[in-house]
């Protein structure tokens, strides 16, 4: 039976994931191939598909098993089919635009400010939004006082109605902020910038140990395993303006470095995959 749980919850439990692990590398599957299917696929093609990004039979299992539990995945007929469900695939559709289009402002551009109360009798709801706002790149300014790029306003808007906690929160948009001290200490102070620089070189380094090898096998498992260790970085970093960012930043690098490998890699993943999802069970 699908998951009735909001929308939101699952854009949560994708980051609580382990990169590399089956579980994220199914659900990286999941949005790159699976979701664009006709039909339910075949068990045995799902396996397929995560054997050969090198995961175990009995390991694919579980993360098969872990995914319809948490409602991306759904079992269908006698568990011999899987679907991706409708709500994850409309997340899967949401993130697109960030895994594969990452932006970044420029100085001029406008700020959203999200200004928030809810009642004690509401803390969980409060503890989510919260995790939330986090997981799209907010910046936390003060205890009830976010800050994102503008253009990250419909995302925002769309975590507060899942929430239903629209009514509880207030939207500015803004240019030209008076910062306390200076934009790059303001910025360190809002996010998190040494966890989101470990985040970049660490992708750096495991996205220049992948081999583009021209053989559509090879270049799947590459393929998969760069968009599994880069997916949630283009949400953490909201994509910060040249004057709030210390010098060196490994941002442009490794946005650089994902572009390339991901345009060498794809041809031959897709080709791969297709072949897999188009044969006969």
């Amino acid at each position: 039976m699908e998951s009735r749980k909001p929308l939101a919850a699952f854009a949560l439990d994708d980051f609580e994931v382990r990169i590399g692990s089956a579980t994220s590398l199914l659900r990286t599957i999941g949005g790159l191939y699976l979701r664009h299917h006709p039909a339910p696929v075949a068990r045995a093609t799902v396996l397929k598909l995560l054997s050969a990004a090198n995961v175990s039979v009995g390991t694919a299992q579980t993360a098969i098993t872990r995914l319809c539990e948490r409602g991306l995945l759904a079992a269908t007929g006698t568990t011999s089919k899987i679907e991706v469900t409708e709500a994850a695939r409309a997340m899967f559709a949401r993130g697109d635009r960030r895994i594969f289009t990452p932006r970044q402002m420029a100085d001029a551009d406008s700020w959203l400010l999200l200004s928030f109360s809810v009642p004690e009798s509401q803390r969980a709801a409060r503890h989510q939004l919260r995790r939330h706002l986090l997981n799209l790149g907010g910046g936390l300014v003060n205890a009830g006082l976010w800050i994102f790029p503008e253009y990250l306003h419909g995302e925002v808007s769309e975590v507060l109605e899942a929430l239903q906690l629209r009514n509880n929160a207030t939207l500015f948009t803004g240019q030209n902020p008076q910062y306390p001290i200076s934009a790059q200490q303001s910025a360190e102070s809002w996010w998190n910038l040494t966890d989101l620089a470990t985040r970049h070189q660490q992708f750096i380094a495991n996205a220049e140990d992948l081999p583009v090898s021209g053989v559509p096998r090879e270049d799947y498992a590459s393929f998969v395993r760069l968009i599994d260790s880069w997916r949630a970085i283009p949400y953490l970093d909201p994509g910060l303006p040249p004057q709030m960012l210390p010098a060196g930043w490994p941002g442009t690098e490794s946005r650089l470095l994902f572009m390339e490998r991901m345009q060498k890699l794809r041809p031959g993943a897709d080709d791969f995959a297709h072949s897999v999802l188009s044969a006969v069970d």
